[in-house]
């Protein structure tokens, strides 16, 4: 069989079935849990590199958990996004130019990130800090902005987002590190996304 199948990988393709579940949800118009589901898809990011270094691999298995991982990003923190603002913001100049942006810049992002990794000749050694703003970072931010629409208008909420999406993908491609999160960083992330959720039960649906 194509492919690793093993519990190395598996928070990563569960990610990437909450992120498709994420696009069928924004194309039915259901955003708050759209939302609700790329959180989980961002949680299940958040703690697949460490699940995997857990288990025992193969060098090839690491190779394939690096790709994989890229790969899932592209579906879970830029198409999903892109999805997500075009259908909520309307097929629209500035909503089209963020979201060429943002796709762009954050395919070269990932793409320079697998580089990095392919160099590292320890890959179960967790890197201190990223160079660029990490596409995952998505995962939050799309659904806090979402909440201003209890109270901004729709258009107002669309542009906000749009500007916001341009920033992103500047953010992707600066040379500027981003800390990676330690254990601290992960508890903070976990209330936060609690938090979030919490929030959307209540009043993002």
């Amino acid at each position: 069989m194509i492919g690793k199948w093993n519990r190395s990988v598996i928070a990563t393709y569960a990610g990437m079935l909450f992120a498709l579940a994420a696009v069928f949800l924004t194309l039915a118009d259901l955003y708050g849990y759209a939302m609700m589901c790329f959180m989980a898809a961002g949680i299940c990011d958040l703690f697949d590199g460490t699940i995997a270094r857990m288990c025992k691999r193969t060098e090839e298995e690491k190779n394939f958990g690096i790709q994989l991982d890229s790969l899932v990003d592209v579906v879970s923190f830029i198409a999903l996004p892109v999805v997500f603002v075009i259908k909520y913001t309307g097929i629209t100049w500035y909503a089209a130019i963020a979201s060429a942006m943002y796709a762009l810049f954050g395919v070269a992002r990932l793409a320079y990130f697998n580089v990095c990794q392919e160099e590292n000749e320890d890959k179960d050694s967790p890197i201190k800090y990223y160079t660029g703003m990490p596409v995952t970072y998505a995962a939050l931010i799309f659904p806090i902005l979402y909440l201003l629409h209890r109270f901004f208008n729709a258009e107002v909420t669309a542009m906000i987002m749009c500007i916001a999406m341009g920033i992103m993908a500047i953010l992707f491609i600066l040379k500027i590190k981003f800390i990676k999160p330690g254990k601290k960083g992960y508890i903070f992330l976990m209330l936060l996304a609690i938090a979030l959720f919490v929030l959307y039960i209540l009043f993002g649906r």
